[in-house]
């Protein structure tokens, strides 16, 4: 039966590769809308360039957020490896629980968020409207959240031995 189970844990591959095509879709979007912020400031140099510049940092910037999501999700759950393939790996691979995940996660979310902001504040022409808090609050909230978790995480965690402590 623990056989089996172990081999379920492949299913996490389906995800990964499905957070990697999804990658790759961001990244296609994120040039084209380069390529037409290009073709705009050849037409007409305006606001409409900045947004469509934003635009595309955003897609391109999310894409990147999800290569890391998947490579932590491949390297933290699915494949074992040694050591020393381990220690040659950057810090931004490696995850080692559910905790870190989910903290990759918010963070993500967080990024996007503020990017997104930044690119409705640079489409705006006008003032904004009192409605446009509703983003940087959430992030507030978001970040808040993820602050809490990390401190539940740590103290649910295993007590340092006194030798250790100072």
């Amino acid at each position: 039966m623990i056989n089996i189970l172990l081999k379920l844990r492949f299913v996490i591959a389906l995800a990964s590769i499905g957070v990697i095509a999804a990658a790759g879709l961001m990244f296609w979007e994120g040039l084209l809308t380069l390529w037409h912020a290009y073709a705009y400031v050849r037409t007409d140099p305006d606001l409409a360039t900045i947004a469509a510049v934003m635009r595309g940092t955003d897609k391109l910037l999310f894409a990147i957020v999800l290569v890391i999501f998947a490579c932590a999700i491949t390297l933290g759950f699915l494949v074992e490896l040694s050591p020393e393939r381990r220690a040659a790996l950057p810090e931004w691979m490696i995850i080692d629980s559910v905790a870190e995940l989910k903290n990759l996660f918010i963070q993500m979310i967080i990024l996007y968020l503020v990017v997104h902001f930044a690119t409705l504040v640079a489409e705006t022409d006008q003032m904004l409207e009192w409605n446009a808090l509703v983003l940087p609050i959430s992030v507030l909230l978001l970040a808040a959240a993820m602050k809490l978790i990390a401190a539940t995480h740590r103290r649910a965690g295993p007590e340092e031995p006194p030798s250790a402590q100072k």
